[in-house]
Formats: structure tokens, sequence, C-alpha cells
């Protein structure tokens, strides 16, 4: 095995994401599909009120009461303005529904105003009432008869759940404007450059890595990776990892190599990320031992707010491993010479 190394740039402990934009998104538009094959005017509602608070997948998540839990994604003109985590002791579970969806519409700009200032959370029938909305036969709601601050709708793959209610449902905020902001635009390109050396310490060159990155993996699949290399070790991985769509690329000169896997993890300070890329295949460098087993995992401290900064890990290598910090790793890296690398980063057209 043979791998190489850049050293890690800040030094410092991870914190996990608490939370997946682009899973929130796009479990959010499904919702509002899944909504709107219910309340058939739906988009005419979405018009009328200041703020639509759209939870599309609330899920039992454990036995007894209290173990509800769904993100959700609150909407302004139609936009993303914030992301929002709703717990609550029954939003229709209790009832033999393992996952429901629910809409809930701020109908005045002052209830509107009153739920995006409550720093601490909002609990439904203590900081504000929801009424529970109801459709006529033809799915259709007649938005003059919408008089009430709050309206909401609880919904599941069966259609409506009218006779349910929100009280005692709580939101709490979990990403900001800054944080769409950030989360925008998904496409991410890196270019690593580094001095490096063989370990048979033969001669030094420099090369030069692109890193064109398309999509993040969610939490679900970072768990189930975790557990399958745990539990199944590298060799049912590798098939795991090879399956997965291609998600962006990693060049070096002429060649270039899948990524399969691509995740940011939030760090101490302002932008800072840890961001780990993973192909399947072997980039080949010319004094790579060739082996059909190598895996490619490119690790980078990063800041996504400035145009060159970082330094990070690179390793090639046939066994995998796993990391609570980090993720995916390769083992034996630890008594591998580290070598230092500049990293630039700029978003593509």
């Amino acid at each position: 095995m043979v791998c190489l190394l850049l050293v890690t740039m800040f030094g410092v402990a991870t914190t996990g994401v608490a939370y997946d934009p682009k899973q929130i998104d796009a479990r959010v538009a499904q919702g509002l599909e899944d909504w709107d094959k219910v309340v058939t005017n739906s988009e005419e509602i979405i018009a009328k009120a200041d703020g639509v608070l759209v939870c599309p997948k609330i899920t039992k998540v454990g036995l007894g009461i209290g173990a509800e839990k769904g993100n959700c994604a609150l909407m302004v003109d139609g936009k993303t303005v914030e992301y929002w985590r709703a717990s609550a002791a029954s939003i229709g579970l209790t009832a033999g529904v393992q996952t429901t969806g629910s809409v809930v519409a701020f109908m005045t700009p002052e209830a509107l105003e009153k739920f995006r200032s409550s720093d601490r959370g909002w609990e439904a029938g203590v900081d504000g009432s929801i009424a529970v909305a109801k459709v006529g036969a033809q799915g259709t709601m007649s938005t003059a008869e919408m008089k009430e601050p709050i309206m909401g709708w609880i919904y599941s793959s069966s259609g409506l759940m009218a006779d349910l209610s929100f009280k005692g449902a709580t939101y709490k905020r979990i990403g900001t404007e800054a944080d769409v902001a950030k989360y925008a635009d998904p496409f991410h390109r890196f270019v690593v450059t580094a001095d490096v050396a063989d370990r048979a310490q033969k001669g030094a060159a420099t090369v030069q890595l692109t890193l064109d990155i398309e999509g993040w993996i969610d939490d679900m699949s970072r768990e189930a990776m975790a557990t399958k290399i745990r539990t199944e070790g590298t060799s049912e991985a590798r098939a795991a990892l090879e399956a997965m769509p291609a998600i962006g690329e990693i060049s070096h000169g002429s060649k270039s190599v899948p990524i399969q896997w691509a995740r940011a993890v939030e760090m101490p300070g302002e932008n800072n990320y840890r961001v780990n890329v993973i192909s399947s295949e072997p980039l080949g460098f010319a004094w790579e031992q060739k082996t059909e087993d190598n895996f490619t995992i490119i690790q980078m401290d990063v800041n996504l707010r400035e145009k060159s900064v970082g330094e990070g890990v690179i390793q090639m290598g046939a066994e995998l491993d796993w990391d609570d910090k980090n993720g995916i790793s390769i083992k034996g890296g630890q008594d591998l010479r580290p070598l230092r690398a500049t990293v630039s980063y700029k978003k593509m057209d």
C-alpha cells in the first residue's frame, strides 16, 4: 500500500453538521408535491401566505411519546430562508402512521415575525395556535375562509389527516439565512498542488489535482457506510461505494476518476470545513504501487469563503476503516511520512 499525505492545517476537532440542507431541500420539494395531491390549490395558498413552513417527513424514531422528529424549511416568497427542526409528542404518528408531513402557513406578517424571532424555539399552543385546515370534497380550500393567523395541514400517503392537532409540536431553528446562501450552489472546485515524494524516497515531484464536486453525501448514507465497514468489511464497502452514482470527479493530468463520496464537516471558526472526497479507483501516480484494490481518499481543511487556503491529506490504499470524527479512512496511513501542500478553492461557473 502506498499513500501520499498532505499535512492538516488547523489541527482542531470537528463537530458534525447538524443537518443536511440538500437533503432537506429534496424532501421539501417532494413534500410539496405530496401536499398538492391532497390540497389541490396549494400554490394559491402559498401565494397568499406570508410564509410557509414545510416539514415533509415527521418520523417516529422510537417507542413511546415524544419520539417524533423531522427537519423543515421555512419558505418566504417561494424561496427557503431558514431551516427548522420539528418535534412533538404526537403529530399523527400515534394514530398508527409511521411517517407524516405537515405544512404550516403564516397568514399575517405578525405571526411570521413572532415565529422567526423565537430563538429559544416555538411551541404550538403556547407561543401561538395552529388552526388545522379542512378542505372541500375536491381537495380545495377557499383562501377567503383562511382567517386564522396560522393554518396547518397534516398529511400522509393515505391523504389529509384533518382530525389531528398540532398542539405540543415544537420548532427550533437549525439553519439561518446565511446557511441557506452558503449551500445554494452545491458545485465546488478544488485545485490541490503539492510537492510529494514516494515512500522509497527516490525523488520528489509536483502534482496537481482538480476536484469537481457536484453534491454532498447525506447523514443516512454516512451511517449506512459506517455500519457496512464495521460489520461486513472492506469488500462489501467497496461494492457499495462502486454502486453509488458519481457526484463529481478527480482529475490528475490526463487521468480522471469518479467521486462517489463527498462530505463537508463543519469545524470551529467561520466558514471552516473539513471536506472528505473518496473514489473507489486509484489516481495512478507513476510511483504508486499497482493494485486494483486501491481507493483514493482526499481530506482537506478549507474555508468556503476564501480563495486560497487549506491543507489536508491524500491517501491511497486497499483496506478501508472508519473514523467517527472524519468518516471513511484507510488502514495503515498513520505510519506514513507527512508532506506539505497548498489547497486553492474556487467555485465552478
